[in-house]
């Protein structure tokens, strides 16, 4: 799910404070310097970790909004509804939860890595959507043969298994067939997903403005 994943883990910033220098167009749709900084700011808040204002991470993080660019289009013609709200606050509670946080905690944070909370919230419900979009789009209906669930299991589980618990024996393949199942619709999906971005970007006039 590698790049699904990078597709979920964006955002479309709001509003900035400076005034911007456009980084990237695509079509007629403009990314600025300072959504390339939001995106840096909102992907490390996410992944509980501190953000990098490289050279290559800001190239990171262009290359992810423009991926995020076309994934919008692609929902807004299809008029795939928003998540609800309920949604989001769940996702937000989630967070709050795992990270052991009460609300001051939450408010020192956001503050500490100059975000506000309803640009997490607008990220989280971005997140959902999308979830749910790809999943209608590329992973329903996916099929997997019993002959590739074996052959998964000889050439891959068996390994991870070993490496993993090294001391304990492999579980017989009736009791992990529907785990390998679900590993290889995964990939499948990464796979359609990851061929209809390669062809949405060919198809789009992305122009990088250098500074």
């Amino acid at each position: 799910m590698r790049q699904i994943m990078a597709l979920l883990i964006l955002a479309w910033p709001g509003g900035a404070d400076i005034i911007d220098r456009i980084a990237v167009t695509v079509g007629d749709r403009v990314i600025t310097e300072s959504m390339i900084l939001d995106q840096i700011r909102l992907s490390a808040f996410y992944e509980d970790r501190e953000p990098e204002f490289t050279p290559a991470a800001r190239r990171l993080a262009s290359e992810t909004l423009i991926s995020r660019v076309l994934l919008l289009r692609e929902m807004d013609d299809a008029r795939f509804p928003e998540p609800p709200m309920s949604a989001v606050a769940a996702s937000w509670r989630e967070i709050q939860a795992d990270r052991h946080w009460d609300e001051n905690a939450l408010r020192q944070e956001l503050a500490r890595r100059r975000l506000e909370e309803e640009e997490v919230r607008r990220f989280l419900q971005l997140m959902i959507r999308s979830v749910e979009f790809i999943s209608l789009r590329f992973r329903r209906g996916v099929q997997v043969t019993s002959g590739e669930i074996a052959a998964y299991y000889e050439k891959e589980y068996k390994e991870w298994w070993i490496r993993q618990h090294p001391r304990q024996p492999v579980p017989p393949l009736d009791d992990v067939s529907e785990d390998i199942e679900g590993w290889i619709i995964d990939a499948k999906t990464d796979t359609a997903s990851e061929e209809w971005l390669k062809q949405a970007r060919s198809a789009a006039k992305i122009r990088h403005r250098e500074e």
